[in-house]
C-alpha cells in the first residue's frame, strides 16, 4: 500500500512539472526600444521609449533606462496595459508596459542609449541599445514625421501601443502620419530660445494719435518637448497707450497652428491680443511681456521690446472742433422726449455714439440761450469687433432745462473724427430738433398799480358864501402838486424798476458775454476740483482755460493744434512762457480725457492751481 502511494505521488509530481514547464514555454516576452529622433541638437530633448509585452505571463515592472551617456534625464512616465485576444479559438492574455524617458542632450557626439531593462516574473529583461547622434545648435536637420513624446498622464488620445497593433485591412501596419503643415505668416528665421519662447508683433509701426495698433503675443513651443503651465505672468507695459483686450479670456492660450522656425516645425499659441491707442506723439515704446514655464524647467521667457512712431493727423482739411485722438469710424443718433413742456420744465436727451476706435468720453454740446444742460450720465458697450477692431457704442444721457418760451431749437451735436483707414476727416452729426415751450407761471416784476388819491373829492371852491376870504394851505398850488405828484412819481419809479428787471431777464436769457462766461467757467472749475472725480475736474479746468483765454485774447483754443495755439497766443500779446504753460495744461487735460485708469483728485487740484496763475496774468494784461 505504501509503495502504491509513493508511485502515485511520483506520477503526480511528474505531471505537475510537465504542466509548469509547458506554461513557461508558452510565456513569451517582446521588448522593443526606440527614440523619437536619432539626430538632435545640443540642448534639445529626445524621448527614449521602451515597450514590453508579456504574453501569458506576469505584468512587467521596474523599468530602467540603462546607460545614457551624453544626456541628462528630465522626467519619466510609465503606463501599464492589459489586453486579451482571441484568434481562432486561442486566447492570449497580454500584460504590457510602456515607459518613456525625456533626455536632454548635453554635448555633441554619437551615443548609445540603453539597453533599457524591465522585470518580468522576477527576471530582468533588456531591450536593444539605440544610437543617437547629437550635433551643435543650428546644425540639426528639420524634424519631419517624427513621433512626439507621449505623456500617458496628460490626456493625450494617442495610443502608445498603436504602433504595435495598428494594422490595416490588408494586414499591413498603418503608415506614419503626415508631417504637420506650417503657417508661413508665423514663420521665423531662428528660435529666440530653446524649447519655448515668446514673440510679439504689431500690425503697424506708424500711426496717428488715437489710431488703433493691434499687439499680438504668441507662445512658440517645441512639439517634442513636454511643456508646463505658464506662471509668473507680467503683462506688456504700454504707459503711453490706452490698452483694450481683443480676446475674451486671457487665461487660456489658443492654438493658432504650426510654424517653421529655423527649419523645424513648432506649435504656436496666441496668449494675448490687445488694441492699443496712442495718447501722444513721439517714439512710443511697448515694454516686453514675460512668463515662466517651471514644469519644463525653461525659466523666464519674454517678448521683444517694440516701438511705434506716432504723429498728429494732417492739418489740411481738419474740421473746426476736432479733438486730437478722435480716430476711427463714428456715427451719432439722438432721441429727445418730451417735445412739449412748460417754461422752466425739463426734457431728456439721449445721444448714442457708435463706431470703432477709442470712443471719446464727452461730446461738445450746442450752446443755446435759455437752455441749461445738466450733468451727463454715460453707459458703455465696448469690446472686440470683426477684423480685430475695438469699438461698440457709448450712450450719453442728459437732463435739459429750458427757461424761455416758444419753439426752442436745441441745435445739433457734432463730432469731428479722423478715419485713418481712408485718410480723411468726417463729422458725425445728430440733430436734436425743436421743443415747444409753453408759458409758465408769471414772474413778479415788482410793479404796483398806481393808487388814485381822493377820487371822490368834489371840486374845490375859491370862496365860501357869507365868510370873509381866508387863505388856507390846501388852496396853494404847491400843496396840490405835492399831494398828487408824489404818488405819480412813485408809480413812475416802480414802473421803471419793473422795466429794468425785465431788461435784466432778457439779458440773462440772451447769450452770455465772454467775460461772464469766463467767470462762470472759473467758478465751475473751482467747484469741480473740490470733488473726488478727477477726470470730470480736468474737463472743467480745460473749459475754464478755453473761456478765459477767449475772453482775454480772442484766441479759441478748442480743437486747435498746440503749435497753432502757441503762435496765436504770442501774437495776441501773451508771453512765450505763458503760451507754453497754457499749451502744456491743455495737453494734460486732453490726456486725462483718454486715461483708462482715471485721474486723481490731487492731480486735478494741482493742475487748476497752475492754471489760475497763468490765467490771472493773461486777465491782468487784457484789463
Amino acid at each position: 500500500m505504501t509503495a502504491r502511494r509513493l508511485a502515485v505521488s511520483a506520477l503526480s509530481l511528474l505531471v505537475l512539472l510537465l504542466v509548469t514547464r509547458s506554461a513557461r514555454a508558452q510565456a513569451r516576452v517582446e521588448i522593443s526600444a526606440n527614440v523619437d529622433n536619432d539626430t538632435v541638437e545640443v540642448g534639445e530633448i529626445v524621448t527614449y521609449s521602451l515597450q514590453v509585452l508579456a504574453h501569458g505571463g506576469p505584468s512587467p515592472s521596474d523599468p530602467k533606462p540603462g546607460s545614457i551617456p551624453g544626456f541628462s534625464q528630465q522626467n519619466a512616465t510609465s503606463m501599464p496595459v492589459h489586453m486579451r485576444t482571441n484568434k481562432n479559438g486561442v486566447v492570449d492574455d497580454i500584460n504590457g508596459l510602456m515607459t518613456s524617458w525625456s533626455l536632454r542632450a548635453d554635448r555633441a557626439g554619437t551615443f548609445s542609449l540603453g539597453p533599457g531593462t524591465v522585470s518580468v516574473g522576477g527576471t530582468r529583461r533588456s531591450g536593444a541599445p539605440v544610437r543617437v547622434k547629437v550635433v551643435e545648435r543650428g546644425k540639426g536637420p528639420p524634424r519631419r514625421g517624427g513621433r512626439p513624446a507621449v505623456d500617458p498622464f496628460s490626456g493625450n488620445s494617442l495610443d502608445p501601443f498603436k504602433a504595435l497593433f495598428d494594422f490595416g485591412d490588408d494586414g499591413r501596419r498603418s503608415p506614419e502620419p503626415a508631417a504637420p503643415t506650417a503657417d508661413p505668416k508665423l514663420a521665423l528665421p531662428e528660435p529666440r530660445s530653446p524649447i519655448a519662447f515668446l514673440h510679439a508683433t504689431v500690425d503697424k509701426s506708424r500711426v496717428v494719435v488715437g489710431e488703433q495698433v493691434t499687439l499680438s503675443v504668441f507662445l512658440y513651443e517645441d512639439p517634442y518637448s513636454r511643456q508646463g503651465r505658464p506662471g509668473d505672468v507680467h503683462e506688456a507695459t504700454a504707459t503711453d497707450f490706452v490698452k483694450r483686450s481683443l480676446i475674451e479670456d486671457e487665461t487660456l492660450a489658443v492654438g493658432v497652428g504650426n510654424a517653421l522656425v529655423g527649419g523645424k516645425v513648432w506649435t504656436v499659441k496666441l496668449v494675448r491680443k490687445n488694441a492699443l491707442f496712442p495718447l501722444k506723439t513721439g517714439h512710443l515704446v511697448i515694454e516686453p511681456m514675460s512668463m515662466t514655464l517651471p514644469q519644463a524647467r525653461v525659466g523666464l521667457r519674454a517678448t521683444e521690446t517694440l516701438a511705434i512712431d506716432v504723429t498728429e493727423p494732417p492739418v489740411d482739411g481738419r474740421p473746426a472742433g476736432y479733438a486730437i485722438g478722435d480716430v476711427g469710424d463714428m456715427s451719432l443718433q439722438s432721441n429727445v422726449a418730451p417735445r412739449a413742456i412748460p417754461r422752466d420744465g425739463a426734457i431728456g436727451v439721449t445721444i448714442e455714439l457708435r463706431g470703432t476706435g477709442n470712443l471719446p468720453g464727452q461730446l461738445a454740446l450746442p450752446v443755446v440761450p435759455g437752455v441749461e444742460w445738466l450733468e451727463q450720465q454715460s453707459r458703455d458697450r465696448l469690446g472686440p469687433l470683426s477684423q480685430d477692431r475695438f469699438g461698440g457704442s457709448r450712450t450719453f444721457s442728459y437732463v435739459v432745462r429750458i427757461h424761455r418760451e416758444g419753439a426752442v431749437d436745441l441745435g445739433e451735436v457734432k463730432l469731428p473724427f479722423y478715419d485713418a483707414q481712408k485718410g480723411t476727416y468726417a463729422v458725425a452729426k445728430a440733430t436734436l430738433g425743436i421743443v415747444d415751450v409753453a408759458a409758465g407761471p408769471g414772474r413778479d416784476a415788482g410793479v404796483d398799480e398806481p393808487e388814485v388819491v381822493l377820487a371822490s373829492m368834489p371840486k374845490e371852491r375859491p370862496t365860501l358864501e357869507g365868510t370873509r376870504a381866508t387863505s388856507y394851505l390846501s388852496e396853494r398850488p404847491t400843496y396840490w402838486a405835492a399831494l398828487f405828484g408824489s404818488p405819480l412819481v412813485c408809480a413812475l419809479a416802480l414802473g421803471a424798476q419793473g422795466l429794468l428787471g425785465r431788461m435784466r431777464e432778457k439779458r440773462a436769457a440772451a447769450s452770455p458775454s465772454l467775460d461772464h462766461l469766463a467767470k462762470k467757467r472759473r467758478a465751475e472749475a473751482e467747484n469741480a476740483v473740490r470733488g473726488d472725480d478727477g477726470k470730470f475736474a480736468m474737463g472743467a479746468v480745460a473749459r475754464a482755460i478755453e473761456a478765459v483765454i477767449l475772453a482775454g485774447t480772442s484766441v479759441n483754443l478748442r480743437g486747435a493744434p498746440s503749435e497753432t495755439s502757441k503762435r496765436e497766443l504770442e501774437e495776441s500779446g501773451v508771453s512765450e512762457v505763458d503760451a507754453d504753460e497754457i499749451a502744456t495744461l491743455m495737453r494734460a487735460c486732453e490726456d486725462a480725457r483718454f486715461s483708462p485708469d482715471g485721474v486723481r483728485g490731487e492731480t486735478a487740484k494741482d493742475t487748476w492751481e497752475r492754471a489760475k496763475k497763468v490765467l490771472d496774468r493773461v486777465e491782468g494784461k487784457a484789463s
